[in-house]
């Protein structure tokens, strides 16, 4: 069922690396159109803050999935089907067409840059809102997840044990399940732990951004150092996505061999 939500999120953030990508290859050989026109800097900021989050909180979502699915508690595992992962899909989709909206009022192009142009409180609650919905709720809902899933695996082992006088065939069967889960644990802090790096500089530049919202006389230099930041900080943003395959790769070792059964 959580795969569901992978593939949700694997969409969108083709979408917007097709995206930003075709706006940067534009914009070696032409002006770049962010900075340039008013419509598109619009565009530009609706589109990367749609989509990025419905990435994110299909992350979450397959968090959520994974922890109803090792539940001992039969009522959340029977919610975790693919129905109701379809619908949570939907939902955040929808969601997140919807909540952005303000950013193609709020947004435009001010001395060079594409950014907030309504005043001190529209740039206050545009931050606050990305860091609160972008980093710190997937980030606490995907941490508190992982314990809960460790210690429904740790239950899962206990139970195990007790049937441990079993014929050889069961005991492999645990010991394959046992090694499965252990391994989809490590994938799954190994993934909430590159998150956390990768998307710790984007709040930085962010909560940067947000106390120096007042600041109006800032120097060129200044200035272009924030604008490198922000460049940089969107990249390590957009490096999650692409190395998720390398990372679960390397965090274990039934991974491949299980992509390699369900492509063949």
């Amino acid at each position: 069922m959580f795969l569901l939500d992978f593939l949700g999120a694997s969409v969108t953030m083709l979408i917007q690396a097709g995206f930003a990508g075709a706006t940067y290859m534009y914009s070696v050989y032409y002006p770049n159109p962010i900075v340039t026109i008013g419509v598109y800097c619009k565009i530009w900021f609706y589109t990367n803050q749609s989509v990025s989050m419905m990435f994110r909180w299909m992350l979450t979502a397959a968090c959520l999935d994974r922890y109803a699915l090792s539940s001992t508690n039969a009522r959340l595992r029977h919610y975790a089907n693919i129905k109701n992962t379809r619908l949570t899909v939907i939902i955040i989709v929808i969601v997140w067409i919807i909540l952005p909206i303000p950013l193609l009022v709020l947004d435009g192009v001010r001395a060079g840059t594409c950014n907030v142009i309504y005043g001190y409180a529209a740039s206050l609650y545009n931050n606050i809102f990305t860091m609160i919905n972008g980093y710190v709720i997937p980030i606490i809902t995907m941490t508190i997840c992982s314990l809960l899933i460790q210690k429904n695996l740790a239950n899962k082992r206990e139970r195990r044990h007790i049937n441990i006088h079993q014929p050889q065939g069961g005991n492999n069967k645990q010991h394959l399940e046992r090694r499965r889960d252990q391994q989809a644990l490590v994938m799954l802090f190994a993934q909430i732990f590159v998150y956390f790096i990768l998307t710790t500089p984007w709040m930085i530049y962010n909560v940067y951004s947000t106390l120096t919202l007042d600041i109006i006389n800032k120097s060129a230099n200044r200035m272009a150092i924030e604008r490198l930041a922000y460049s940089l900080s969107s990249l390590t943003v957009l490096l999650f996505p692409t190395s998720s395959f390398y990372l679960y790769t390397l965090a274990s070792s039934m991974y491949p061999i299980s992509m390699s059964i369900q492509l063949s």
